[in-house]
């Protein structure tokens, strides 16, 4: 089963080309890795796939219902916040709901 097809993106910046024409699938149960030297545009598929960028060509197409999310290299962690309020301040609804139900607890 297809969770998610990459179909021939490609992204530069300037006239610094960082991947052209690139094509993948990522199917049930598959473990993908990214392997590559610096500044090859690793990071820049991931938020392509995860739609925080979008690519020059091509497309990114996922199956229904599917949610992509990953961990930056760079956190936005605000230090004013605890883990525990850092881990629900997400629009997660699953985190949402877990977050209401702790508070619930709380408060019988």
């Amino acid at each position: 089963m297809n969770y998610l097809s990459v179909e021939n993106i490609s992204k530069a910046y300037g006239e610094r080309i960082l991947f052209e024409d690139i094509s993948f699938g990522i199917n049930k149960d598959q473990k993908v890795a990214f392997v590559a030297k610096n500044g090859s545009g690793k990071t820049s598929i991931l938020n392509i796939i995860a739609g925080l960028d979008v690519p020059d060509s091509g497309q990114v197409v996922s199956r229904k219902g599917i949610s992509i999310a990953y961990l930056a290299q760079k956190d936005d962690i605000d230090p004013n916040l605890t883990i525990e309020e850092t881990i629900f301040a997400t629009d997660n609804k699953i985190l949402s709901i877990v977050n209401q139900y702790e508070n619930a607890l709380k408060k019988p």
